[in-house]
């Protein structure tokens, strides 16, 4: 089994200690203790990845407090769990903080997870499990980490399902402490003048026709629901919540009122604490200049918002984020109402929303419970 000392000489690395952590309260942040490997690795290499691959997450990473383990991570595993109620058979292990659940150490160079599997009180006896982005395919792995991480620069790890090449001699590349500035777009920035031309439809009277309405319709007061937002709504998402109430149309849920600025501030946070973001060139979401109002969530983490392109609501056309709020999808001409209406309606889920994983099946809507 390789240890931490195997690995660095193996990479050119002396073994002497270049970072300090305050491992009792790091470890306090998660309460459990890390396993002693681990700690050892991000004590003396730099930020960095193995082989162009693995990069380990550590205490303090992306403008999160020094002492703070998961960071922009709790946000991953969050989105986990809530895959995890639309597909529960995808997560065949519990998800950390519950008993014996999956905690991350490590992301792949296309955001693939490296968990431990904290189940009992040695965390030196962790196994390591390893899946990817859309947690369709488990690996297990007696661990380690260093151990792991030695088998990645040998060679003796194959890379395939992780569209890597991990051939070629064994190295560690660190990660530059300053990044180069980004070149400045060559189109009109997000969500500014001419972003688009395009002005969307409402469709909620088309949209109850495909897919009725179960229940009387309700009444609520939006002067003081926009009052406590601060701003005014989409007149097709009043209707909507007005006809239809807060629940899942297809697979995409939107939220009730109350639950906006809630939404909107995850999105922000998970948005602005992930590392690989370039606000240059990546959706930006509300409070930021022009941002993404999210109002809703695909099964598959994908978010839903309007882009408020102009000061009127009805004019807001709508973007999809990916999971992970860097990558977008603009439909400029589709509001709230249209966008579902076509979502629902087109055959054979040709329309994706920009995803990979459109809707099959007739449309439906289940309230929220």
């Amino acid at each position: 089994m390789g240890t931490v000392g195997v690995l660095a000489a193996r990479l050119g690395l002396e073994d002497n200690t270049v970072n300090q952590f305050d491992w009792a309260a790091v470890e306090s942040s998660i309460g459990r203790a890390l396993p002693d490997d681990y700690k050892h690795l991000v004590e003396i290499f730099p930020d960095g990845r193995f082989q162009a691959f693995v990069r380990l997450i550590r205490p303090g990473a992306v403008q999160s407090p020094p002492t703070e383990y998961l960071g922009y991570y709790a946000y991953r595993l969050e989105d986990m769990r809530g895959w995890r109620q639309k597909e529960p058979a995808r997560f065949p292990h519990p998800i950390f903080p519950e008993p014996g659940g999956l905690l991350p150490w490590g992301v792949s160079h296309r955001a693939d997870l490296f968990f431990w599997l904290t189940d009992g009180d040695d965390p030196n006896k962790w196994p390591i499990v390893v899946a990817d982005q859309r947690f369709e395919h488990w690996t297990s792995y007696e661990g380690p980490v260093c151990a792991f991480l030695d088998d990645i620069v040998s060679g003796r790890f194959d890379g395939t399902p992780f569209d890597i090449d991990l051939g070629g001699g064994p190295f560690f590349q660190p990660t530059p402490e300053e990044s180069v500035a980004a070149p400045a777009p060559s189109v009109p920035g997000w969500g500014q003048p001419g972003f688009t031309d395009e002005h969307p439809h409402h469709a909620i009277v088309a949209l109850t026709a495909l897919v009725p309405p179960a229940a009387p319709r309700r009444s609520i007061d939006w002067a003081v629901v926009q009052a406590e937002l601060g701003g005014a709504l989409p007149a097709d998402y009043r209707a909507f919540m007005e006809i239809y109430g807060p629940g899942t149309f297809c697979d995409i849920m939107i939220v009730a009122p109350e639950e906006l600025p809630g939404l909107i501030e995850r999105t922000y946070r998970k948005a602005v604490s992930n590392p690989m973001r370039l606000p240059q060139v990546c959706v930006q979401v509300f409070p930021e200049p022009n941002g993404m109002i999210p109002w809703g969530r695909t099964a598959d983490g994908w978010t839903c918002g309007w882009l408020p392109s102009e000061e009127n609501p009805d004019t807001w056309g709508t973007v999809l984020a990916d999971p992970d709020v860097l990558g977008y999808k603009v439909h400029a001409g589709h509001s709230l109402s249209s966008l579902l209406l076509k979502y629902a309606a087109t055959e054979e889920g040709t329309f994706a929303l920009g995803r990979n994983t459109p809707w099959q099946g007739p449309p439906t809507f289940a309230p929220l419970s």
